[in-house]
């Protein structure tokens, strides 16, 4: 009896050392907005996409293992301030209602270029004037805020028709549900990618670029100057522009 108590102690103890050497955990907040090729989910979880190898990658260089909370839009920036988790990455500050102390955002990483996406034959020689719109539909994401139409959607010159993805709102413009909509350039070419020449939806214009950063949880469970290292070590490697180019 007392050896078999004796080797089930130490089985025990054994379990609990592997425990302790597993890597921690990088906690990522995961907006299910996003869609490819910038994210995949499957059963609900992150498994493949720009953004799910980036955020691989600071994990990596944090010497984290990655843990992902998948949240609705409307769910990531209180999460985020709340301190549910360390990081959101491919964000800029500008989306953020609540202002971001420089000390919550890391470096520059990636570049995101919004078009306004219409019906085939619609995209004109010269960009549309937004500004001498009245009553434009446009498709947008729901709970995203789009910092440069902001002003036009206040005022009624365009008028937002929300969904929950982007991929939702190309779906609805290709139906002839909206004039126009605003998504991701490579969002676009991903979702144009198999449909005959003649349906592919176009851009019409660019409507901003972005410069994307990872954010900082109000609460971070690592030591903050440990994820300001890794993201720097992630924004100088060459690594970044293969990983980039790969998705372009």
């Amino acid at each position: 009896m007392r050896r078999w108590l004796a080797a089930l102690l130490l089985a025990c103890s054994g379990v609990g050392a592997a425990r302790a050497d597993e890597p921690p955990a990088l906690r990522f907040i995961v907006g299910q907005d996003w869609a490819w090729p910038y994210l995949e989910l499957r059963d609900g979880r992150p498994v493949g996409g720009l953004a799910f190898d980036l955020m691989e990658r600071v994990a990596r260089a944090a010497d984290a293992r990655a843990a992902y909370l998948v949240l609705p839009p409307k769910r990531t920036q209180p999460a985020l301030h709340a301190g549910e988790a360390d990081l959101m990455c491919m964000m800029s500050p500008k989306w953020v209602a609540e202002r971001m102390a420089p000390e919550r955002v890391g470096p520059p990483l990636v570049v995101l270029e919004d078009v306004l996406a219409v019906l085939p034959g619609k995209a004109a020689a010269s960009p549309l004037d937004l500004r001498a719109q009245r009553g434009l539909r446009v498709g947008t994401v729901l709970g995203y805020h789009y910092h440069e139409l902001g002003p036009l959607f206040d005022a009624g010159q365009l008028l937002r028709d929300d969904a929950s993805t982007q991929q939702a709102v190309l779906d609805k413009l290709a139906r002839g549900r909206t004039q126009a909509a605003v998504v991701d350039r490579l969002v676009l070419a991903q979702y144009n990618r198999g449909r005959p020449a003649a349906e592919a939806l176009r851009a019409s214009q660019v409507v901003s670029q972005t410069v994307t950063h990872c954010l900082l949880g109000g609460r971070t469970q690592l030591p903050a100057a440990r994820l300001h290292q890794a993201l720097r070590v992630v924004a100088e490697r060459a690594e970044l522009a293969r990983l980039l180019q790969r998705y372009r």
